[in-house]
């Protein structure tokens, strides 16, 4: 049973998980075992997985605008159709190694939307899978990026120094092998864990670092397909969402404003957080009208998407107008805020 807002493996634990991870990269065997494709005319081929590949790319732009709560059930699906197939189907060697790279890609979505819809245990679990599943198909960078995808699910609930280490054991698994993107990723995660563990001077570091480097992808430099969401509007949020943490809303607004100008409208979860970021920032100010008009945003766009996470972030942001409760601006904010299921 998975209880809502725990994660299964904290402290050493998740260390050991990272570590284990990096040590079986450089052991695993690159050629997953399989049943005898020799003369098997329905074996796989390149092109089918490939079509598969386009299924699991197609899910994760649902994600962007449906949520967790409405997804995490279809990728589910996936990644169990995926793993019965590896153990089952014929097909050759590179064939077969694509193949597992394709259960890590479905591991990953899994993790990340049971993680969007407070399912925080089964996220951990999917996540796991997913890091095994990477350094069976020796695919590094698919793997850091679950490390992030970790480090940001242990920052979301208050396990700082967990998100870090994941991050850092990434980076040093990973060296100079990173694309630019992924190590800009990496950076962006370790900010925002710095940041709600009140860690000013390393935060700014790390944001400095990530900037750098999103500025060092020129055109034409290849990316895995899966990091497409991560560019300077995504970035700009981030450093908007430390800056805010560490209390700093004069730093945090511009670049909040940015990433709301900026991010694509099809990002609806994502720029539902955004307004709700935005609006802490003007709380922070002490600017009441303009904190009710950013929070009323992110209402709107919330009754879009299944996301738990954005609805908690909504209401912790409401929490905060706690001295502001006899205001009619938050009075209509807690009618419209009712709306979302408890």
């Amino acid at each position: 049973m998975d209880r809502r807002g725990f994660m299964i493996v904290t402290g050493g634990a998740l260390s050991g998980v990272a570590a284990s991870w990096a040590g079986a990269l450089e052991g695993a065997s690159s050629s997953p075992a399989a049943p005898d494709a020799a003369g098997d005319p329905g074996r796989l081929s390149a092109a089918t997985v490939d079509r598969v590949g386009h299924r699991l790319a197609e899910l994760r732009h649902l994600d962007d605008a449906l949520g967790g709560a409405r997804l995490h059930q279809l990728a589910v699906a996936e990644f169990s159709w995926l793993t019965q197939l590896v153990e089952t189907a014929g097909y050759e060697t590179p064939t077969g190694r694509r193949l597992v790279g394709l259960i890590t890609e479905a591991a990953r979505p899994c993790g990340w939307l049971h993680f969007d819809a407070s399912l925080h245990a089964a996220a951990q679990s999917y996540y796991i899978a997913g890091l095994r599943c990477s350094a069976t198909a020796q695919d590094p960078l698919a793997g850091a990026h679950i490390l992030a995808c970790m480090s940001l699910q242990a920052t979301w609930t208050g396990h700082h120094q967990d998100a870090v280490t994941l991050i850092e054991s990434a980076q040093e698994r990973l060296g100079g092998d990173a694309t630019p993107r992924l190590r800009a990723l990496l950076a962006s995660r370790k900010a925002l864990a710095h940041a709600r563990a009140g860690e000013a001077a390393a935060c700014g570091r790390a944001l400095n670092s990530a900037e750098r480097l999103l500025d060092a992808v020129s055109p034409g430099t290849w990316e895995p397909d899966w990091i497409y969401y991560f560019d300077e509007a995504e970035l700009a949020g981030h450093a908007g969402a430390c800056w805010i943490a560490l209390r700093q809303p004069a730093r945090a607004r511009p670049l909040l404003d940015t990433t709301l100008r900026t991010t694509d409208p099809s990002f609806v979860r994502d720029r539902a957080i955004q307004h709700t970021w935005s609006a802490e920032a003007h709380l922070q100010d002490g600017e009441l009208d303009l904190a009710c008009e950013e929070l009323g945003a992110a209402v709107d766009l919330a009754h879009r998407t299944a996301s738990a996470r954005a609805i908690a972030t909504i209401r912790q942001t409401r929490q905060a107008m706690s001295r502001y409760d006899r205001e009619t601006r938050v009075r209509e904010l807690d009618r419209r805020l009712a709306t979302f299921a408890a």
